[in-house]
Order: structure tokens, then sequence, then C-alpha cells
């Protein structure tokens, strides 16, 4: 990574009944904010190169009969929006929007129908008082036991294939959304996907925390085996040297009578798979950043919470407006760190929700808009792989392919900076030259950085990187020829 990226994070997209907003007013609104945050306001914000969507994706239904219709039209609008926001802010690059499910995407009807009472013969002993081992088992995170308060009975899951097609509506919507090129399994041991961006050097995990959740059981959690793959899969692009990220839906905290997060132990494995940074919605407000260390280890995981960006005034905690985060990604050559901002955007008070307007928001109630703090740069350990793919794209002329990806290594490297020379005279990227070259080692270095200096046509700069060529210690005559030349150019 080299120069800053900046990442949209939306969440919670589902719209309230009786606060509805339509899709053209949704984006109108986001592109009329883009217009403020990216030219008229200060600091200026770096218009997105990536959206994540942190899920629920729509309201759902919770309706005895007709409820499929219900979920497919409010999916239906979910995809058209989905369509145009990429279109207006990604150029049309779907591979660039991450898209996971909330518990709104999970459809209670297939869970209702995947259940049965169990009889109270089989809860209650001869004594009428309830057996312990039910009580156990429906409080296993893992059980296919429920407890019901609403009738004060207990249920279990008879059909399990029935119960996975809770995210089935969700699935087609994926593949739809993707064109094919991306699909979603209904099996919970599969629900998460990789999107790798080796043009920005960073790699997003996109998990489903909604694993077990149904209308009887509201609490987040992961699959373990869905960690797992992601941990084989994230391997290979660490030793390259990428930036992880991740995205799930629910927050990991919360108060003491709550029972809709996820446990924060998951943050321990999300460590351990080398996640930097990590977002997710479901609290319907943007919280102060939260860190969460491995002291022993030394590594932390730095965690993004959105608002939510359709949610009514019924749905938004007390204090908060509708909101939603850009993330920005700062890479400086001479620095080990990048440096991490978070900008929230919030419904202004006095626009009404069926056409907001949006204005630099605020941070968990406090008087700031806007965060940095700093974490360490990836390390490539293993360059070798990417270097055999570097030569891959340059026999096949990708060069600005390649320049990218060279940018994201150590620009000190020997490999990377003879690859970055062909790069430049292949692109004609002057500017390019003066900046990795402006100290240059070799000969060839000095002739890519003299013949920069030449197109560019600033007699001052031509001057400045002839007098630093000259104190190479060995000048060929290509070299000494252009000095020449220079000499002649600047008099």
């Amino acid at each position: 990574m080299n120069g800053k990226i900046s990442i949209l994070h939306i969440s919670d997209l589902h719209r309230s009944k009786g606060c509805e907003i339509s899709n053209v007013a949704l984006l109108s609104s986001l592109l009329k904010d883009k217009d403020r945050y990216s030219v008229s306001e200060s600091p200026k914000i770096k218009a997105p190169d990536i959206i994540v969507v942190s899920g629920d994706v729509i309201r759902g239904s919770i309706k005895p009969d007709g409820s499929e219709e219900e979920v497919q039209n409010q999916y239906d609008e979910a995809i058209s929006f989905l369509n145009d926001l990429v279109k207006y802010f990604l150029g049309g690059d779907k591979n660039r929007i991450v898209i996971i499910p909330g518990n709104h995407d999970i459809d209670w009807k297939f869970s209702k129908e995947s259940m049965e009472k169990i009889d109270n013969a089989k809860v209650f002993d001869e004594n009428n008082t309830l057996k312990w081992e039910i009580l156990k088992e429906a409080l296993n995170q893992n059980s296919i036991t429920r407890w019901s308060w609403k009738d004060l009975s207990f249920y279990k899951i008879v059909d399990a294939d029935k119960y996975n097609k809770r995210l089935q509506a969700f699935a087609n919507c994926y593949t739809t959304f993707y064109e094919g090129k991306r699909t979603y399994s209904i099996d919970p041991r599969a629900q998460y996907d990789i999107f790798d961006y080796p043009q920005y050097n960073l790699t997003i995990a996109a998990f489903n925390s909604c694993y077990n959740n149904d209308h009887l059981r509201l609490v987040g959690d992961i699959h373990p085996e869905c960690i797992a793959n992601v941990n084989l899969k994230l391997r290979e692009l660490q030793r390259k040297g990428r930036l992880i990220l991740s995205t799930w839906h629910h927050n990991t905290k919360g108060l003491p009578y709550d029972s809709t997060y996820m446990d924060n132990s998951r943050l321990k494995n999300f460590i351990d798979s080398g996640i930097s940074i990590g977002f997710h919605g479901h609290q319907h407000k943007t919280e102060l950043i939260h860190e969460f260390s491995d002291v022993i280890e030394q590594k932390k995981i730095i965690v993004f919470s959105a608002g939510t960006l359709c949610g009514g005034p019924n749905e938004l905690p007390v204090g908060n407006n509708r909101q939603y985060n850009i993330i920005e990604i700062d890479s400086q050559e001479e620095s080990p760190n990048l440096q991490i901002t978070l900008h929230v955007r919030e419904k202004t008070d006095s626009s009404p929700f069926d056409n907001p307007i949006w204005t630099a928001g605020r941070i968990d109630s406090k008087n700031v808009s806007h965060y940095t703090l700093e974490i360490e740069k990836p390390i490539v350990s293993d360059a070798s792989t990417t270097f055999l793919e570097i030569e891959k794209l340059m026999n096949d002329g990708n060069y600005p392919e390649v320049k990218q990806r060279l940018l994201n290594l150590d620009i000190k490297n020997d490999f990377v900076r003879k690859f970055l020379v062909e790069c430049i005279l292949q692109t004609e990227d002057f500017e390019l030259a003066l900046k990795v070259f402006s100290d240059p080692q070799t000969n060839e270095e000095a002739i890519t950085l003299l013949n920069a200096t030449i197109q560019l046509g600033n007699k001052v700069q031509m001057r400045e990187m002839s007098e630093k060529v000259k104190s190479l210690s060995s000048i060929s005559k290509e070299v000494a020829d252009l000095i020449k030349k220079i000499e002649a150019l600047t008099r």
C-alpha cells in the first residue's frame, strides 16, 4: 500500500415501516455528501475506493403467510440500490464492494417451520420440576434446543435443512448482485468470503455472524469452521504483506441485560488470524474506536461500528441519528506505521428521514467527527511468490498493475527498484521516477531520473537532480551525456 485509500462503511440498510426512504433519495443524498466531504469540507476526505456493507441488507418479514414474496421485494429494492451505489461510487466494479448478512436477513419463517415444541412430559419430572439437562442443553450455544418466553415452552430444531434456509433469500441476492461471480452457501460452515485487493495491498475477510441466530435465539456468533477456513486462506496473503481487514454484523459488547451481541472472545480469533481492523453494525450507532489487545503477543484489533443508514426513529439509540462511516488508511514511505482515520457522517437533525442531508457527525456522543490512530505496517515475509506474479504481469504487459504492486513492497529492495525502472519507462510516469529515484543508486536509475526531469521540463529540478547524479561513484557515458544535455538546457 502506498498513498491513501478510503473505505465507505455502511450498515443496517433496512427500511423502517412508516419511515421509508426511496433508493433515488438515498443515493442522491450520499452523492451530494461525497461532493461535500471530498471537495469543500476541511479536512477533505478521499472519495471511497472500497465499500463495506456490514449486514442487515433488508428489514425482513415476520408474517405467517406471504413473507417470501415480501422478502424478495425488499431484496429487489436493495439490489437496485447497491447496483447504483457501485455505479456512482466505484465505476461499476462490484469486486470492490463487500456485503454480508445481518440478523434482519434471517428469514424467521424457516426457523419457525424447522422447530417443534417439546412435550412437557419430556421437560418436567414426576414432581413437576424442570429437568436440569433440558435447561443446560438449551443454554449451549451449539444446541438445537430453544426456549420461548412467549409461551414458556422449549422447542427443538427437527429439520436442519429447512433451518439452514433462513439465509436462502440472502444467498440468492448475493449471487444475483455479483452476477454469479460470487455465490453464498446456506451451509453455516461455509458462510464466509475473501475479498483480496492486491492493488491496495489489503484483504477483507467477510463473516456471517448469524450462526444459530433465529426467532428464539438473537445472539450473534460465527461458525468456528468459517474462522478456521479463513485462517488457511489468509496465510499466503499475510506472507505477501497484505493488511488484513474483516467485517461481521454483530457488536461484541452490550449492556447487562442485552442478549443480541456476539461474545468478544471472537476478537481473540480475529487477532490470531492476523486481522488488524474490523467493521460491524447492528447497534445502530457509530462507536469510538474499540481496541481489543493480546497483551502477551502484543497484537491488537481495531473495531469500527457504523450507525444505521436507513433505520427510523424507533430504531435509533437515544441521542443518535442515522450515520455512516468513512475510514481512510494512509501509508507513507518514510513511516513504519499506517495512519487510520475514522470519519463519521450523520443526518442533520433538521433534515427529513425521507430525504436526508448528511454532515460531519459525532463519534459515540463525543464532540469530534474524526479520529486518527496508527498501526504497524504489515511485513512481507515471503516476496518470492509476489515477484513471480509480477514477472508474469510484466510479460503480459500489465505495467500499471505491476507498478501498484511494486509500490506495496519495500522500495529499497534492489529487485523492486529494477522492476520499477521498466514500469516507469513503459508507462512514462515521470513524476514517479522523481519520487522513487531522487537518490539514484545505479546508472540505470540515474538515466531514468534525468530523462524524467527533461520530460517534465522543470529547470530547477533538472539542475538539482543533475547535481545528485554527479555524486555517484561511477558514472556511465549515457549518464554523462544526459548531464551535459541538462547543462545546455538550463543555461
